[in-house]
């Protein structure tokens, strides 16, 4: 028993071990595939612009924070402080980062698809509608419904993960009721800057440098794949509509090849600067959200003279 017990452990503790050397990698690269490949510019072009974007929001959000005391009304200063630092932290705490990561990608894919999903629904509101011999337009106000719908309901989500809402919720007297809605916006705020800051902005930098390695795999399957549009169209006994496809896949991957060097040059650019960029970003954060704990108890200080 005690032998066949340690050769069972061996076994399980071996298989481990080589499924860990084997798993290292549990991801591959879509650079050989022709639909990756043929949007590969427009999606190195996004990764660039977001980064640019929440930089450029951060700040914006940075120069606020010196506000959010003035606009609280005599509050629990105290309890403020405890909300600010709790929504500081959730910027960068699993529960949080993974939540907003899960919005990010609702929010892209609602934007992307955002007219067709509101045709959909305002197609279903009218098709009632007429059912009941109703003549009324529904279109605009169905899409403009259905997004302030997703846009709630995501925001709630976000805030069920962000510990300086359940603060507020808990403290909601010594914070001053009036001061509440205000408050949840600040908290909103300093998170997620903190998330930028600290979790996004630090994590582009691999993945700019990612889909960089990538570009040059990707310029040869999009040159595979213009040849072989190019054999398709050319054979005589393919059919017109093979022939037609193979056109609009030589077309797409032929100016995603005409884009693909000026987006990676652009790319190469931004990540020579990106580490001090991230870095000074940081340290603006880091500057910005002290000056509001001590302008925050500074008024702690007034109050209590």
């Amino acid at each position: 028993m005690k032998w066949s017990w340690l050769v069972a452990a061996a076994l399980v503790f071996g298989t481990a071990a080589c499924n860990s050397k084997q798993n290292t990698v549990l991801v591959q690269s879509a650079s050989g595939e022709s639909a990756y490949a043929s949007r590969f510019p427009e999606e190195l072009q996004r990764a660039r612009n977001d980064f640019l974007t929440r930089e450029s929001e951060a700040r914006q959000k940075l120069q606020a924070f010196a506000n959010y005391p003035s606009e609280l009304d005599k509050p629990d200063w105290k309890q403020v402080k405890a909300v600010y630092q709790a929504a500081d932290a959730a910027g960068h705490s699993s529960a949080y980062v993974q939540q907003a990561r899960e919005n990010q990608s609702v929010t892209r894919f609602f934007d992307e698809e955002k007219e067709e999903i509101s045709k959909k629904v305002a197609g279903a509101a009218n098709y009632a509608a007429k059912q009941k011999s109703c003549k009324v337009e529904v279109y605009g106000p169905a899409s403009h419904a259905l997004q302030k719908s997703v846009e709630k309901q995501l925001e709630e989500r976000l805030r069920a993960h962000n510990e300086a809402h359940s603060l507020i919720a808990d403290n909601a007297e010594a914070l001053g009721k009036p001061n509440r809605e205000k408050l949840e916006k600040q908290a909103d705020d300093i998170a997620a800057t903190s998330y930028a800051v600290r979790v996004q902005n630090p994590e582009s930098i691999d993945e700019l440098k990612r889909r960089v390695d990538e570009s040059k795999d990707v310029g040869s399957t999009l040159d595979r794949v213009i040849e072989e549009a190019k054999a398709v169209e050319a054979d005589s006994a393919r059919a017109d509509a093979d022939k037609k496809a193979a056109t609009a896949r030589r077309e797409r991957a032929e100016k995603a090849k005409s884009e693909l060097e000026t987006e990676v040059s652009a790319a190469q650019k931004l990540l020579e600067e990106m580490e001090n960029r991230v870095k000074a970003l940081q340290e603006e954060y880091d500057k910005a959200f002290k000056d509001l704990e001590g302008a925050v108890d500074g008024k702690a200080s007034e109050g209590s003279a």
